[in-house]
């Protein structure tokens, strides 16, 4: 092939496009091996929902039994939905000329067969429920809610702390 035909080919604005995304997608999977060989083929984001979850829970809940007066704490936290994953996407855009048809094909890309994730959204804090053995002190509970508000991010009144059964 020489450098004419080359120019002719590129020439073609379909087949720039084609190129740029075959360029984009050797990218990605090359950023998607390097970050593979980096950590080891294991997903470095947040673990199951469940889970984090219940580890999120009981990390506030430890803190929080480090109040003075506290004493022991239970903590619920709830959310507003789940976490939300964005893929990252191939697209191939093809035409006819003759007849104007334009159609794409958008595939998901995939590394070591698990869809990459390009951004992941946390959901927002609902509310947030402690019990407590000093919640019966006024301080302890001003300084509870001050903890949960500072930590989570959440305003005052999605916090409610209660007394906890002996």
């Amino acid at each position: 092939m020489n450098k004419e035909q080359i120019i002719k080919i590129f020439k073609n604005k379909n087949n720039r496009i084609i190129f740029i995304i075959f360029i984009i997608g050797v990218v990605l999977v090359l950023t998607a091996q390097h970050h593979k060989d980096t950590y080891g083929g294991e997903n470095v984001s947040a673990p199951a929902s469940a889970v984090s979850v219940r580890n999120e829970e009981e990390r506030l809940a430890g803190m929080l039994a480090q109040i003075e007066g506290a004493g022991r704490v239970s903590v619920m936290i709830t959310y507003e939905s789940g976490t939300e994953k964005s893929l990252a996407y191939e697209t191939k855009t093809s035409s006819r000329e003759n007849s104007g048809e334009r159609s794409e094909d958008r595939k998901a890309v995939t590394s070591g067969g698990e869809p990459m994730v390009v951004k992941e959204v946390y959901p927002q804090v609902k509310g947030v429920i402690v019990a407590a053995d000093g919640a019966d002190s006024a301080s302890v509970k001003t300084a509870i809610r001050e903890a949960v508000t500072a930590s989570l991010g959440v305003s005052a009144h999605k916090v409610c702390i209660f007394k906890k059964e002996e």
